[in-house]
């Protein structure tokens, strides 16, 4: 078999393995899908698995990297097609919001609540690869804050950096694990939260 014929078989293979664990964990839930399973709804041998991925952990992994990516790419075009820092900083919150909505599972692995993502035996890329994909984003986002003389002066780039990263995905968490209660304690729907609570942290960036 030729070199490239060969490669597009592993790639075949790979795939058609993700896309069988993928559907087992997303019906089945993760820790009660197993190799075994996998291997049968792929209809590969486990040894066949084992080739392609040393464990259901790196399986899951794999997933994630690929909601990465493509929370990534949603963000790039969040940030990068509003012109001024205002719309951006909205875009991107309510990038974050629809993507938690629409993946649940995998936003919270990115955010780094998953389980099965905190393997360090499996090489967990979530450390390295992701704070610094989406730190970049925010930097870009407050760069053009600062060019544009919108945000405060006196905020030091990398630290307000994290600190921005953390206020946003905390807002997302929060209102979305006392979905319930925002209505009885405060009155609010998860909406109304999520635009008062994006609002008041906007107010703390910018210059009065």
């Amino acid at each position: 078999m030729g070199a490239r014929k060969k490669i597009a078989l592993e790639q075949f293979n790979r795939d058609n393995i993700v896309a069988a664990a993928k559907e087992l964990f997303e019906t089945k839930g993760i820790e009660k899908t197993t190799m075994d399973d996998i291997a049968k709804h792929a209809d590969y041998s486990k040894s066949t698995i084992y080739v392609y991925f040393k464990s259901k952990e790196d399986i899951y992994n794999s997933i994630v990297r690929d909601y990465l990516d493509i929370l990534t790419g949603e963000l790039e075009l969040c940030v990068s097609n509003a012109n001024d820092f205002e719309s951006s900083y909205y875009g991107l919150c309510n990038c974050l919001v629809r993507f938690e909505e629409k993946y649940p599972q995998y936003y919270a692995s990115l955010m780094g609540e998953g389980k099965m993502t905190n393997s360090k035996k499996d090489g967990s890329f979530f450390d390295t690869d992701m704070r610094e994909k989406l730190e970049k984003l925010i930097e870009q986002l407050l760069e053009k804050g600062l060019c544009q003389e919108d945000i405060r002066e006196d905020l030091e780039l990398q630290p307000t950096v994290l600190y921005v990263w953390s206020a946003i995905s905390g807002i997302i968490q929060v209102a979305e694990r006392q979905r319930e209660g925002l209505d009885i304690r405060l009155n609010m729907s998860k909406e109304e939260y999520l635009r008062y609570s994006f609002r008041t942290f906007y107010e703390s960036l910018v210059r009065r």
